[in-house]
């Protein structure tokens, strides 16, 4: 289904169109949300319009409403069934409860939406690889993925970070990453996996949405991509990482001092992050360390990093032991 299907399709529930849009954007990507983004979202004013909506949503029963600490915080959870199956989507994850910390991290992808509300965001790992593979003719094989299990029960599971992707009228492609944990392990291997896919698109924005509560985290981040992605390997050191991982993982080398010399020059987050995806991917992981597209593109201006900070806390959303 298209995005406008969609709106129509709950419209008939009996929401107004601006209403449906939102209910639509928060079922694909969040599962939860705030009253407040929803004002931001439609650009009104955070008032007695947006009370009665909210109001509606818990009567009628397609969200629940949970009480935060602060007295007058609440979270919104959409989660009926016939309101998803709507949108063509009645089996999501997003209509299963949440832990209070994967429901700050839905939100934290709310807000970075809201903010940009006129691009296409692509939701479901189905419409990513259509759109994408339209747009830039990738291999199925180098779209983000992770593989679980060996032999007839490997299974791919693509885009698994389940993070929205926008798309400019103009084309350019808008890679959005969620930072809500003081390390950036996972952040740098959601690099590697996207290398292959920045490559393909001809024009490229990195967004990087950070919050308030980790100070210092922008610049962190910026460093990551600028050592991870636009610095590459020389093939000498690409050729001595591909011997490092082999010895890794046969545990077998009978060549100890150039072990040694391997451990102490890959010992970094970098490396890390490689050699968990070369241990799904092989040598398809190797090639973005030696590759200068990425240094090329952002230098000509067709790739670029943002980051955005967002302006709104979530610790006061931790939950009561009561819940509406």
């Amino acid at each position: 289904m298209f995005f406008d299907e969609r709106v129509q399709a709950v419209a008939k529930k009996g929401f107004t169109e601006r209403q449906a849009r939102f209910l639509t954007t928060v079922m694909l990507h969040a599962g939860v949300c705030v009253p407040r983004q929803y004002a931001r979202f439609c650009g009104i004013v955070h008032g007695q319009k947006t009370r009665q909506f909210f109001a509606k949503l818990v009567r009628l029963g397609y969200a629940s409403m949970h009480d935060c600490r602060h007295n007058r915080a609440r979270i919104y959870h959409v989660h009926q069934r016939a309101l998803y199956t709507a949108i063509g989507e009645a089996d999501s994850g997003l209509r299963r409860r949440l832990t209070i910390n994967r429901a700050i991290q839905r939100l934290m992808v709310l807000d970075a939406i809201v903010e940009d509300p006129d691009l296409v965001w692509l939701a479901t790992a189905d419409e990513k690889a259509a759109h994408l593979s339209a747009l830039t003719g990738i291999a199925p094989n180098d779209l983000p993925h992770v593989t679980i299990g060996d032999g007839d029960t490997r299974q791919v599971r693509l885009f698994p970070e389940r993070l929205p992707i926008g798309i400019h009228l103009a084309g350019r492609g808008v890679i959005v990453y969620v930072i809500d944990r003081p390390h950036l392990d996972d952040f740098r291997v959601f690099l590697e996996r996207h290398a292959a896919l920045l490559r393909a698109l001809p024009i490229w924005t990195l967004r990087i949405v950070v919050p308030p509560h980790l100070p210092g985290m922008a610049e962190r981040a910026r460093h990551a991509v600028q050592y991870q992605l636009t610095q590459p390997f020389r093939d000498v050191v690409v050729d001595e990482m591909r011997w490092y991982f082999e010895q890794l993982r046969s545990s077998s080398s009978t060549e100890a001092e150039r072990l040694a010399r391997a451990r102490r020059a890959f010992n970094s987050s970098r490396a890390q992050a490689v050699y968990r995806c070369w241990k799904q991917d092989g040598e398809a992981a190797l090639v973005s360390v030696g590759s200068d597209a990425l240094r090329k593109a952002v230098e000509a201006g067709s790739g670029g990093v943002e980051v955005l900070e967002l302006g709104h806390r979530y610790g006061h959303l931790s939950p009561l032991l009561a819940v509406s």
